[in-house]
């Protein structure tokens, strides 16, 4: 996720998929599975691999009975070995809960976890199965902001799924400490605040991920992130990780699913909402950067955090730290990318390696004042 490996249509040549396994090689190993697990008659019509790249390896299959009905189905795998995980905590079962409570206390379209698999015998790693829902997200690579079906929307349906994605966030917030029993998700070794715990997350996950080399614009973002740190006493709510609309699907205006849950950790209410302004500044950067216009007019922290305030009757506070979180975390992911991809070129500026580096610079230096 290389400032460098951008190019011009805005895609990132650093989602590198060629270490994912064979599909055909997997067909094998499903059919047994399915064999196993599914009712008898049972047969695996195709697996393959989507073209996004991502953290994680998503395989699509597709399964008739003996009726001969067919029903279409993904496998989340976690990654095959250590030294592909994009998270030094990567834990499949842990997602499988994030996502079952927040199906069981909202009328969000979270997926149905229909199995979770934790024998690494059958495809070499971890994986749980869902539906595979219609629907379609907003581009990720290149952004939607470059070109592609939202782009091509109508102002008005964009502002109108752009509402829908904020009340999927409010509603993911309800899920909190004070309406249901959320102790299993704590991480006291990171802190007693939840928030604290997101920050000692990133630096862990930084320093995990940096491959040897150090990034000075991570450092000092997480230096200021510390010192000006808000304090809040109220309980904590379900984090969503990765509030974007890429991460939602939708059909016919509509969201079909809320996906992506390898992120969703305890947290408050501006961790999401700033996630959100933080990814559509950061695309919105790098479309202007190659004299794209992109969509100024969506996600604007004010409107955000009206909408926000309109649905939960809860102002947002600091969103700018929030924010600054947000660009710390995805640098952070970012580090540990290009590690994975071999790190920086040698002798070259560690920061500049990092796509996000522009946005994180201003988000610091606003931060300071």
């Amino acid at each position: 996720m290389s400032g460098s490996h951008v190019n011009s249509n805005g895609r990132n040549n650093l989602l590198d998929t060629s270490w994912r396994p064979d599909a055909d090689e997997l067909t094998e190993r499903l059919t047994g599975w399915i064999a196993e697990r599914f009712p008898a008659g049972s047969r695996l019509v195709q697996a393959a691999f989507p073209e996004e790249g991502g953290s994680s390896l998503n395989l699509m299959f597709s399964v008739e009975d003996q009726e001969q009905q067919i029903e279409r189905y993904v496998a989340r795998m976690s990654s095959l070995s250590p030294q592909q995980q994009t998270f030094p905590d990567e834990d499949l079962e842990r997602e499988t809960r994030f996502m079952r409570v927040v199906r069981r206390h909202t009328n969000l379209p979270v997926p149905e976890i229909l199995h979770y698999e934790g024998d690494r015998s059958w495809l070499g790693s971890p994986f749980l199965v869902m539906p595979r829902i219609d629907g379609r997200p907003w581009p990720s690579d290149p952004p939607y902001n470059f070109s592609g079906w939202v782009l091509d929307a109508t102002p008005e349906e964009r502002a109108d799924m752009q509402r829908r994605l904020i009340a999927v966030i409010a509603e993911i917030h309800q899920v909190s400490a004070d309406r249901c029993d959320l102790r299993e998700f704590e991480r006291p070794h990171l802190g007693s605040d939840p928030l604290e715990c997101q920050l000692n997350y990133i630096r862990e996950l930084y320093e995990w991920g940096r491959g040897g080399v150090r990034y000075p614009l991570v450092e000092t973002a997480l230096e200021r992130l510390s010192s000006s740190m808000p304090r809040r006493s109220e309980p904590a709510c379900i984090n969503w990780g990765d509030s974007r609309a890429g991460n939602l699907l939708f059909h016919e205006g509509k969201v079909t699913a809320v996906l992506d849950w390898e992120g969703a950790s305890l947290g408050r209410p501006e961790v999401d909402v700033g996630f959100l302004c933080l990814m559509h500044r950061y695309y919105q950067q790098r479309a202007e950067s190659l004299g794209i216009r992109g969509l100024p007019e969506a996600f604007r922290p004010s409107d955000v955090a009206a909408e926000y305030a309109r649905l939960t009757g809860r102002e947002l506070d600091d969103l700018l730290w929030y924010e600054t979180l947000g660009a710390t975390r995805a640098a952070a992911i970012q580090v540990r990318v290009m590690a994975r991809a071999g790190g920086p070129d040698h002798g070259s500026d560690p920061d500049q390696a990092l796509s996000i580096a522009p946005v994180l610079r201003d988000l610091t230096a606003w931060l300071d004042r």
